[in-house]
């Protein structure tokens, strides 16, 4: 089983709505340099007891503790993420600043060299300390470190996101755009296919190729030959050959490994099994009928 080595990639969003009607950030912002991260839920718990023992544990989530060490802390994040101000290019802390609430995201490198991607949705920075040190004969370096309390959105009760590249239900698209926006627009959409030969064709060349294009990349792990086959239409035969995926996902093109036969009736069919980048199969099985010559 993988472990977690490595981490990466710290990004910071500002939450800007959070209410019965919906939930919105700005994009997210990279802070260089991240060296430690520490999440730290509470929880309360009760134990309900009847008959004479415990019947019954009830668990509510508490707030969750973020701590964060990074190579630096540069003066503009310090601004975003504490509510100060920068003017004439000097950073102003005021006893009225108030932190705004914001989401976390950072990945993880594990040992079988996948990524393990996470969000913390909503939280708000304390003041940082700071500790300096005059140069000794031995280097050294002071690394900055800031904690949050973080908690759940009031709009759908959720608190993190968590996704792995090695879970069988992962999805790519997820992890290309985790960082794009807190707020991932899903697509829920089911891929749709056009073929060549075209249904019904009659005058289709022994030496031709099946090419089956997509409206938007597929997951090329579903381009295999249970998915993509072609036979004679009275199921007798499945020709064999091979399969090619093109750069762009969108075409899948079959090559018999010899001439089709003659005036022969074939079925070329794309299985519910293909899926787009985003885990949607299609619909319905693709079925095209064509006819040699």
């Amino acid at each position: 089983m993988p472990v977690i080595v490595g981490l990466k990639d710290l990004y910071y969003a500002v939450q800007t709505k959070d209410d019965s009607t919906g939930v919105a950030y700005s994009a997210p912002i990279k802070i260089a340099g991240l060296i430690n991260a520490k999440i730290s839920p509470s929880s309360e718990s009760l134990t309900v007891y009847a008959d004479d023992g415990p019947s019954e544990q009830i668990n509510q989530l508490g707030t969750i503790g973020l701590e964060l060490e990074t190579k630096d802390l540069p003066l503009d994040v310090q601004a975003a993420l504490l509510g100060h101000s920068i003017v004439g290019g000097v950073l102003i802390k005021k006893d009225t600043d108030i932190p705004p609430y914001v989401a976390i995201g950072y990945r993880s490198s594990k040992s079988n060299g996948k990524y393990r991607y996470m969000w913390l949705l909503k939280g708000k920075f304390d003041l940082p300390g700071q500790e300096d040190k005059t140069k000794e004969d031995k280097p050294s370096v002071q690394t900055p470190k800031i904690a949050g309390t973080f908690m759940k959105r009031d709009y759908d009760g959720q608190w993190q996101r968590v996704t792995d590249e090695d879970l069988s239900s992962y999805v790519p698209a997820t992890g290309a755009n985790w960082f794009t926006s807190v707020e991932q627009i899903l697509d829920t959409t089911p891929p749709t296919v056009t073929i060549v030969p075209a249904n019904n064709a009659t005058t289709v060349a022994v030496g031709s190729s099946v090419v089956w294009t997509f409206n938007e990349p597929i997951l090329a792990s579903t381009v295999n030959k249970g998915n993509f086959l072609v036979q004679k239409a009275d199921g007798s035969a499945q020709v064999a050959g091979t399969l090619v995926l093109d750069a762009t996902l969108r075409i899948v093109t079959f090559t018999p490994s010899t001439n089709l036969t003659a005036a022969t009736q074939y079925m070329a069919i794309a299985t519910q099994g293909v899926q787009d980048v985003s885990g949607n199969a299609l619909a319905s099985p693709s079925v095209t009928k064509f006819t040699t010559v």
